[in-house]
């Protein structure tokens, strides 16, 4: 039977130091469908185990795997779930580790995924629930009954002063908003600090669990609202608010000072600034205090202490630039430490997860473009690699990527990234994926899809077009009521700039793209230039009239983005299509129904166009399963090399 890791770390050990391969065979198909073998690597406080997921066996559910860090091939032990499927996990404290899990079942028919949350104690090697229900169930309702008697809840966050304690959001009655608890890892035992409502869309909590931060949609406004008290026994009060018409930014980071109560920390933009900032806001009057930014570009967030004794200690920032996320350190230690190990992996970024109480190991990861993401440890001045997120994928077999940097038609200034094949020669057949959302972006480093097609000899492009979020409100606000026209001339002025230097071949360019991207690929396909020798397109919008709100993930900014979304129409456009295409869909998909692929193809089928339709049962919006993988993958694969022309 196939083994991810010969059952052992050190088969992945020894794939990180495999020999450099001139030009190595394709990865087959099989293992791009099955991706992120191994995730949530997390070190105890007093560095004496880790704790992680990893994936065996192809297909096979992921495992909760502990080992010490002295020991690591003589110390593997493999937890049993209870037949729960482990998501992540993390260390509460020295002894105890918190694991999220999902519980699989059906409703209606349907596949429905539970989260679930408990603790491991690793010195007694029992398990303990995070959520239980005290209401009493109604045995006419099944569902009610089984969320009463299961319990369906999951972790919010730790609390920095109180290593046995979490906070928990459970809900105790389907259809409803979840309630929140601080609860012991130890015993279950828990104190409710959280009725929730209908009013808020989501809640911050300070480091002692307390509710301190609301958010609230405002319809008659268009605007999401923050609210914040200085203890909970406060009425809640208006800080600030994102306003659709002006899109100032202002979101609710959390509350760091617990010697000043008053002050809320967010990222917002400042009236005439582009860039958003970090602020500290006092609660009671509103007045701003900047803590970090810069002039160009987006402060997006706040570094939390690695060092689990430190509670929420604020080491640095994070900011945005056209590559993508990066720390800004304001601590001597750990902006030290980070740069000396920026120094030791040249070319790579690197992230501090963890640091040891005592400050005697470290635990970093490191990823790339060409390296899916590797931890390792470093003790008594020596670095060691424990394992690679991807096994099967040698670093080697990888290609670099590039930013790219050009001016769209009408003089904005866009950029984007460029995935070349390695060790081949150009012009390449060329592929633009743009991303989803579109209030996303895309960041320098490792994408799985953009490696998966330039293994086989592709250059894939991913601009960030106008509409995309992290680059300056101007970029951002730029995509507004934009949609299959200037957004989606800068797709193409980008891969007209990759012409120019001599890496797309323009006779052989392809256009593949999921949600919003796949709404690009519709366009793409409407638009009369007749740029791109073939179309695929994931789970996309073919009819904007038929959104029920935007593409976000919450319903609230849904709401607050469906303003926003107007332009080229594909579905009016389909008597245009003059290129193969193939459609990818689930049925079971919420934010873009399946209704859009599904009248897609047959209009296309009735003008007789080649279109090939592969529709995934019971997947959501994005596939998730290796099972759901390999249905579209070896589809997409023969599609571009069969139907492009290439």
């Amino acid at each position: 039977m196939f083994q991810r890791v010969i059952g052992t770390i050190a088969g992945a050990l020894c794939l990180l130091s495999a020999p450099a391969i001139a030009q190595p065979e394709p990865v087959p198909v099989e293992v791009w469908a099955d991706t992120n073998q191994v995730q949530s690597l997390d070190m105890a406080p007093d560095a004496e185990r880790i704790a992680m997921l990893m994936r065996r066996d192809r297909a096979a559910d992921p495992e909760l795997i502990i080992f010490d860090t002295d020991d690591i091939q003589g110390s593997i032990q493999a937890i049993q779930t209870e037949g729960l499927i482990p998501q992540s996990v993390f260390w509460a404290n020295d002894t105890h580790i918190v694991v999220e899990l999902i519980l699989e079942t059906e409703d209606g028919g349907r596949p429905v995924y539970l989260p679930r949350t408990a603790s491991y104690n690793v010195k007694t090697k029992k398990w303990q629930s995070l959520v239980r229900t005290t209401n009493r169930p109604n045995p006419r309702d099944p569902m009610q009954e089984f969320m009463g008697s299961l319990g369906i809840g999951e972790v919010v966050a730790s609390l920095p002063d109180e290593k046995n304690k979490v906070l928990v959001s459970h809900t105790e009655d389907p259809g409803e908003s979840p309630n929140y608890y601080i609860t012991d890892v130890r015993n279950g035992n828990r104190d409710r600090v959280l009725r929730s409502g209908e009013r808020f869309s989501s809640f911050t909590f300070d480091r002692a669990g307390q509710p301190r931060g609301a958010e609230e949609y405002d319809a008659a406004r268009n605007r999401i609202v923050t609210y914040a008290r200085i203890s909970p026994d406060d009425d809640w009060k208006e800080i600030g608010a994102l306003n659709a018409d002006s899109r100032d930014a202002f979101s609710l980071v959390g509350f760091f000072n617990p010697g000043r109560p008053e002050l809320a920390t967010v990222v917002a933009n400042e009236p005439g600034r582009d860039a958003t900032a970090i602020y500290d806001v006092d609660i009671r009057t509103g007045e701003r205090e900047m803590l970090f930014g810069t002039e160009r570009y987006d402060a997006v967030g706040v570094i939390r202490s690695p060092r689990l004794s430190d509670g929420a200690k604020i080491v640095g920032y994070w900011y945005s630039d056209l590559e993508g996320t990066k720390p800004y350190y304001i601590d001597d230690y750990f902006g030290g430490l980070h740069a000396s190990i920026e120094a030791a992996f040249p070319g790579k970024d690197v992230s501090i997860r963890r640091v040891s109480d005592d400050n005697s190991t470290t635990l970093i990861y490191v990823t790339s473009p060409q390296d899916p993401g590797s931890w390792y440890l470093i003790k008594d001045n020596k670095v060691a690699p424990v394992i690679t997120r991807n096994p099967e994928i040698p670093e080697e077999a990888l290609s670099p990527q590039e930013l790219v940097t050009y001016t769209a038609r009408d003089g904005m200034e866009v950029s984007g990234y460029v995935t070349v094949p390695r060790d081949m020669e150009g012009p390449f057949p060329t592929i633009a994926m743009p991303h989803g959302g579109p209030w996303v972006r895309d960041e320098k480093g490792y994408d799985e899809w953009a490696q998966m097609l330039a293994n086989k000899g592709y250059a894939v492009f991913q601009p960030n077009y106008r509409g995309s979020r992290g680059l300056g409100k101007k970029h951002w606000i730029a995509g507004d009521n934009q949609w299959g026209l200037s957004m989606q001339d800068d797709v193409e002025d980008g891969i007209n700039k990759l012409v120019e230097m001599g890496i797309a071949d323009p006779d052989k360019l392809g256009f593949f793209g999921w949600s919003y991207g796949g709404y690009s690929a519709f366009a793409a396909a409407t638009r009369d230039n007749d740029m791109f020798n073939c179309i695929a397109a994931g789970a996309g919008v073919s009819d904007i009239s038929r959104i029920r709100g935007g593409l976000a993930g919450s319903r609230f900014l849904r709401e607050f983005q469906k303003p926003t979304i107007s332009g080229v129409n594909p579905i009016e456009h389909t008597d245009k299509v003059t290129v193969p295409m193939l459609l990818i869909h689930g049925d079971f998909d919420t934010t873009v129904p399946v209704e859009h692929s599904r009248r897609w193809v047959s209009r296309l089928e009735a003008m007789g166009a080649d279109v090939k339709y592969v529709e995934i049962e019971d997947m959501t919006h994005s596939p998730f399963w290796y099972e759901q993988n390999m249905q579209w993958l070896p589809e997409l694969f023969e599609f571009f090399d069969t139907k492009c022309g290439f």
